[in-house]
């Protein structure tokens, strides 16, 4: 049996380094691995190189704190709330680098670095995506008659941030909705963080083993944050907190507003005095009934 696998959040991501490529899982308002993106900016993290799955809030708030100096994604949206405001501002201004890639390209970029090699073969869609990031695609050669193929370069993240719904202490992470990206990103990253709602018993996983989308070898550290991707939604848990949202992207229309947001829910903030910021109520009015756990 493996040893706990539980830290508390600032240990999780002390060993972070300033440049370190860092993935985020989840989906746009789903799982984003919010209480964990808090903690790498109080820790003051800097000259990240972002790798999110499709997103949102999680890749918006690390740019828009001075933690980024890239990203290779395939969009970071606001959905009905607009566009991400400082990814945007960012990108438009030279301040971010960004290195624009489609779904197949960061899948077979992830399925490349899963397998150790240094590119993974895709179908030439006919983009023009090849021409603003060459260093992610590249022709592969083909005798006449045969598809046209590009070559996607290895997407090796040196660590991952996720966020699922519970796990058991020695690290096996399970999913009660779709696991989308996460477990792509985990096997092809170097070092595994997962945050999680709940911490529950080895017996409640082995019960509900076909929830089990981490595990444990795959996870080198856990930490349970209760409402951990709020303002998105956990699902089966609780909903996104679209007031929340609208507040965030309000605070991003200028820099002292930011500043102010941050101060307020970020800096100097732990999980727990977070969770106090918004209160219980709202939280609890936020919780879903459904679940798939028997």
């Amino acid at each position: 049996m493996t040893k706990s696998k539980i830290v508390s959040i600032d240990e999780a991501v002390a060993e972070i380094p300033d440049g370190a490529k860092v993935a985020l899982g989840g989906w746009i308002f789903n799982s984003q691995p919010m209480a964990l993106v808090r903690a790498l900016i109080r820790k003051g993290a800097r000259d990240l190189n972002l790798i999110p799955a499709p997103g949102s809030i999680a890749p918006d708030m690390l740019i828009g704190a001075g933690c980024a100096a890239s990203t290779v994604c395939v969009f970071i949206s606001f959905e009905q709330f607009g566009l991400a405001p400082h990814f945007r501002r960012q990108a438009e201004s030279g301040a971010l680098k960004v290195y624009d890639l489609d779904g197949p390209a960061i899948a077979g970029g992830l399925r490349a670095g899963i397998c150790d090699l240094p590119y993974m073969p895709i179908p030439d869609l006919g983009t023009d995506l090849p021409k603003y990031a060459p260093e992610h695609y590249w022709p592969l050669p083909s005798k006449p008659g045969e598809r046209k193929m590009l070559a996607v370069a290895a997407v090796k993240p040196d660590v991952c941030l996720l966020h699922a719904q519970q796990a058991d202490e020695h690290g096996n992470v399970q999913h009660l909705g779709p696991p989308f990206f996460d477990a792509m990103i985990a096997q092809a990253s170097r070092k595994v963080i997962v945050s999680v709602d709940r911490i529950v018993s080895t017996d409640t996983i082995r019960r509900n083993n076909h929830l089990t989308k981490l595990p444990s070898a795959m996870v080198d550290a856990i930490v349970e944050a209760p409402f951990g991707a709020h303002p998105t939604t956990s699902p089966s848990l609780y909903r996104a907190d679209d007031a929340h949202l609208k507040e965030y992207v309000k605070s991003s229309a200028s820099t002292d507003a930011f500043v102010g947001y941050l101060d307020r829910y970020v800096r100097g903030v732990a999980h727990s005095g977070y969770l106090d910021k918004i209160g219980g109520s709202r939280l609890a009015a936020l919780g879903v009934s459904e679940t798939n756990l028997k």
